[in-house]
Formats: C-alpha cells, sequence, structure tokens
C-alpha cells in the first residue's frame, strides 16, 4: 500500500498517469491504462465530515468508467486501514491508497466506492438482519485482542487511567473560558477516565438545559436528575461494561454509514471514531439512531416511520451471531444486562455535549419555552423546522435512558 506524499498530490490533482500506476499495482495487471481523471465532492453531512471526493476512472477499452473514493482521514482511520481493514474484507472498503497524516494535519486515503443500492428508508428485514450479523462478525473478529489493539495505538473507550485535571482545562478551555464552565467531581474525574472529557462536555450540556427550563414534552427535571447523578457518580454506568470483553468498536455505526446493496451485502464506511470496547456499545449506538434518516431533497434529518424489526430482535439477532463465532466464550447474560448501561453511556456521551454546544447561541429560557409550545406547521419554511420535527424521536431517546437508569 502506497505511502508516498507526491504520489497523493497527483492523484489529487488527477494525473492519469499516476492513476494508472496505482489500478496496476493494486489489480496486478499491466495492461490497464487510465484515459481520464474527472472528480465530484461529496456533500459532507455536518461540520465535522471529512472531505470525500468520487473519482470517475475512464479506461481505454472500456465504455464505462469506475469510481474511487478520496478521503481525508485522521490518524486512527489511516491506523484501521494500515493495519486492521484486511481482516474485515466482507465489512470495510479496500482500501487503494494511503498517505498517512502528519502530526496535526490529515492523511489520504483512496477507498473502495462502495455500493449504497438501498436507501435506509427502504431497508428490510434481511438487509437489519445482516447489519446486525456483520457487526457481530466485527466484534468477534477483535474479541480479547485489548493488547494488540492497544499497541496498534487505538484508544481504550473504559480506560480507568484517570484524566489530569490541568490537561482537561487546556483541552477543553472553550467551556471554562466562555461557556457554563460545569466541572466534574474528582471522584469522578478519577472513575470516567478517559471519558472524562466528553462527561465535562456532558456536565456542560447540562447545565445548559437547566437554564433553558429542560425541553418541554423531552427532558424534565426528573431525566436531568438522572445525569446529574450520572455525572457525579459514574461507576453504576461505566463498571457493567468494563466488565465485558473488549473488541474494536467502530464507535459510530449509524444508518448514514452502512452500505447495502441488491446483492445482500453489507459494508461499514467511515471508520475515524473507532476504539477499543465492549461491542453492545456498537449495537446500541446502532438502536438508538436507527429512527433517524436523511431526506433525499434537504439533506434534513426526519424519523423513520416504520422499523422493520424491533429492538429486541436485533438484539437476540446480534447474540446469536456472536455465540455461532465465540462458542462458550460469549456471557450473552452479562450483555444483555449491560445494554441499559451502554444506553446511559451513549445519550451522555452524544446528546448531552451536543447540547453544550447550545451556549454560543442560547436561546432566551422565555423565547425557549414559547417555541417549545408553538406546533409544527409554524416552524415550515424556517430553520428550525428540520429540528423541531425531531421532538417525538427525541422523547423517545430519553424516555428510554431513563428506564435505562432506573435499571442500572
Amino acid at each position: 500500500m502506497r505511502q508516498s506524499k507526491l504520489l497523493a498530490t497527483q492523484l489529487q490533482k488527477r494525473d492519469p498517469n499516476a492513476w494508472t500506476a496505482l489500478l496496476r499495482e493494486q489489480m496486478e495487471t499491466k495492461e490497464l491504462v487510465v484515459t481520464a481523471v474527472s472528480a465530484n465532492p461529496i456533500r459532507p453531512r455536518n461540520k465535522n465530515s471529512r472531505r470525500t471526493t468520487r473519482y470517475l476512472l475512464a479506461l481505454a477499452g472500456h465504455s464505462d468508467p469506475i469510481t474511487l473514493i478520496g478521503r481525508h482521514i485522521s490518524a486512527t482511520e489511516a491506523l484501521f486501514y494500515s493495519q486492521f481493514s484486511l481482516r474485515l474484507t466482507k465489512l470495510a472498503p479496500q482500501c487503494f491508497f494511503l498517505h498517512q497524516p502528519e502530526p496535526g494535519s490529515d492523511g489520504w486515503a483512496v477507498l473502495d466506492d462502495l455500493p449504497d443500492d438501498i436507501l435506509p428508508s427502504r431497508w428490510s428485514v434481511d438487509d437489519v438482519s445482516g447489519i446486525i450479523e456483520k457487526m457481530a462478525y466485527q466484534h468477534a473478529a477483535f474479541s480479547d485482542q485489548v493488547d494488540d489493539l492497544v499497541n496498534a495505538g487505538f484508544a481504550l473507550l473504559l480506560d480507568r487511567k484517570a484524566y489530569q485535571w490541568d490537561t482537561l482545562a487546556v483541552e477543553q478551555a472553550v467551556y471554562f473560558e466562555e461557556g457554563p464552565a460545569a466541572i466534574l467531581s474528582e471522584h469522578a474525574l478519577t472513575q470516567s477516565g478517559q471519558l472524562a472529557p466528553r462527561f465535562l462536555q456532558a456536565a456542560n450540556g447540562l447545565v445548559v438545559m437547566r437554564d433553558l427550563g429542560g425541553w418541554p414534552g423531552i427532558l424534565g427535571e426528573t431525566h436531568l436528575t438522572a445525569v446529574s447523578d450520572l455525572l457525579d457518580d459514574p461507576v453504576p454506568l461505566l463498571e457493567p461494561l468494563r466488565q465485558l470483553p473488549a473488541t474494536l468498536l467502530h464507535g459510530d455505526p449509524n444508518n448514514f454509514n452502512w452500505r447495502v446493496t441488491v446483492f445482500d451485502d453489507q459494508r461499514l464506511a467511515a471508520w475515524q471514531t473507532a476504539a477499543i470496547g465492549p461491542g453492545i456499545c456498537d449495537l446500541v449506538c446502532f438502536i438508538e439512531q436507527f429512527s433517524l434518516l436523511e431526506d433525499a431533497e434537504s439533506g434534513m434529518l426526519k424519523t423513520r416511520p416504520l422499523w422493520p424489526i424491533n429492538e429486541e430482535t436485533m438484539i437476540d439477532t446480534y447474540m446469536l451471531a456472536l455465540s455461532q463465532r465465540l462458542g462458550s466464550r460469549v456471557n450473552t447474560r452479562a450483555l444483555r444486562q449491560a445494554i441499559p448501561a451502554a444506553r446511559c453511556l451513549y445519550v451522555l456521551t452524544n446528546w448531552f455535549p451536543h447540547f453544550a454546544t447550545w451556549f454560543e447561541e442560547m436561546p432566551n429560557k422565555f423565547t425557549w419555552q414559547k417555541i417549545n409550545r408553538m406546533a409544527l406547521s409554524e416552524f415550515a419554511d424556517t430553520p428550525l423546522h428540520g429540528f423541531m420535527q425531531l421532538r417525538p424521536y427525541l422523547s423517545g431517546v430519553f424516555e428510554r435512558f431513563l428506564l435505562a437508569y432506573r435499571s442500572l
């Protein structure tokens, strides 16, 4: 797998000779000739999305072009493609070229352009079951290989090593200098390990929501008290997960990162959030985001009207697939019992850090309450429409969180 910076530049500049050399090396043929290269930028899903481009390669003697993906990647994603993707050939994109990132900058990779024949809104029972089984295949492939993954450079999601306060204050300075400046107790800082930055952001999100008086119909004082309790003492949340065998996590296996084909194949892209942790965290992340779909015209999120299979069936499918690969090494009872903890962790480390960013444009408390009394139709053709139409989805997220909290 080539890593030349010069070749990366030539490929990005659409040099046919460079693309010819790359394909000849990968496909082990000297007859292939790239005659022309065009590039189409892929619209980013959010402001944190990596720059991605689809390259169309015209080949001599072939009527149809082939397509490959050029993607700017982080050190974590580069690590995955350089050392581990070949162990997941049925799941991960093939990497044709990799230029490792230098300190403070992105790397760049040329990846297989995974077919995306079936949109998430049209997934069938078999499609979803195939996704869950592939997830179990991924977790089984790296089960009990923590030392190898750590030595390679992946981060431990549930590391017990205490986060240094001085480091946290520097890295998360915006929350102390400009934001609500909520802080974690010494006990929470010690117990949360490498999750301390996310817990700090969640604590700030909690302050924001309390300053707004909660979120009518979605987040009441009962929910906020539960969040406060878990941030004050995260042990009941973290310990059930730390007792589970760790594996390689994708970190964000949501609908948008899966590619499903008409040939009953399911692939998973975007490995920048890969880490080491219990596989149940990936499963819960997938379930909790399963209701979110993207509107093809507006690009805004909407709620899935009907699930092809229910949550319990997803969990059963995962447990069965994992057991088929790992046999008696799987303690399905412990996995099931840890689902509430994984759900609480997901909400704390995803939604409440998101709320923490609201302090930058925090609405007046009374304006916020008024907005939430308005009907969805009143938001039509306004920037708030896409967000407000997710209220039923978010209400479900936080009700499930509350039930999970009571099960810890």
